[in-house]
């Protein structure tokens, strides 16, 4: 509960952040703390070129929407306590942080790489990304593979395996990212901390 809660916490202090910049910059017109969270706590080709290789882990914990931090630290809470009881807190730490890393860096490939191929055109390199969902997807992945059989409700209704849920978001999440439909949601990064936690588990 602890390392859960910690985690957590350290998503919610990064939306406060937030909060308090965008707040700021509309209220006072004060573009500081704005350029502040977005140079750090965002990650995309030029952050990393530019050396900010600490955006590829700050990103995981970064939300300035209510609804993607409440979404992403249910599912957290929810898969967490189970891998946590399965490899134990310092390694779901480093599951964590890892799938988030690999997911940023997902998100970077796909962006500088594949994007400009498939949209048949160059594309500027500052699209960025944040949240916690490609390391929540890593350790629900990791999750239904160490629990394939825990049943979960889809959309609060239908009963479904785990491993069935992780694959179809998957499925989804490489289709959005093939066809250029994802919209505002990153599937890139889904795919990457997916990816990782997968690794993690047959690797272990």
């Amino acid at each position: 509960n602890v390392i859960i809660w910690t985690v957590i916490g350290t998503n919610v202090s990064v939306f406060l952040m937030w909060q308090y910049a965008i707040s700021s910059y509309q209220q006072f017109q004060d573009p500081r703390w704005l350029k502040f969270m977005m140079k750090n706590f965002m990650v995309h080709v030029d952050s990393v070129s530019s050396g900010r290789w600490h955006n590829l882990l700050a990103a995981s914990v970064s939300h300035k929407d209510t609804t993607h931090l409440g979404v992403n630290m249910l599912v957290l809470y929810t898969m967490g306590m189970g891998v946590i009881e399965a490899i134990g807190a310092s390694r779901f730490l480093l599951l964590y942080g890892a799938s988030g890393i690999a997911s940023s860096l997902a998100h970077i490939g796909y962006q500088k790489y594949i994007l400009p191929r498939l949209q048949k055109r160059p594309l500027p390199q500052t699209i960025g990304s944040l949240g916690a969902s490609g390391s929540v997807m890593g350790i629900t992945t990791f999750f239904a593979c160490a629990f394939p059989k825990a049943t979960f409700l889809v959309f609060f209704i239908v009963p479904m395996p785990a491993i069935a849920v992780v694959g179809l978001f998957a499925a989804y999440d490489i289709y959005k990212a093939s066809t250029v439909t994802y919209g505002t949601i990153d599937s890139a990064g889904h795919i990457g901390g997916a990816m990782y936690g997968a690794a993690y588990w047959f690797l272990r």
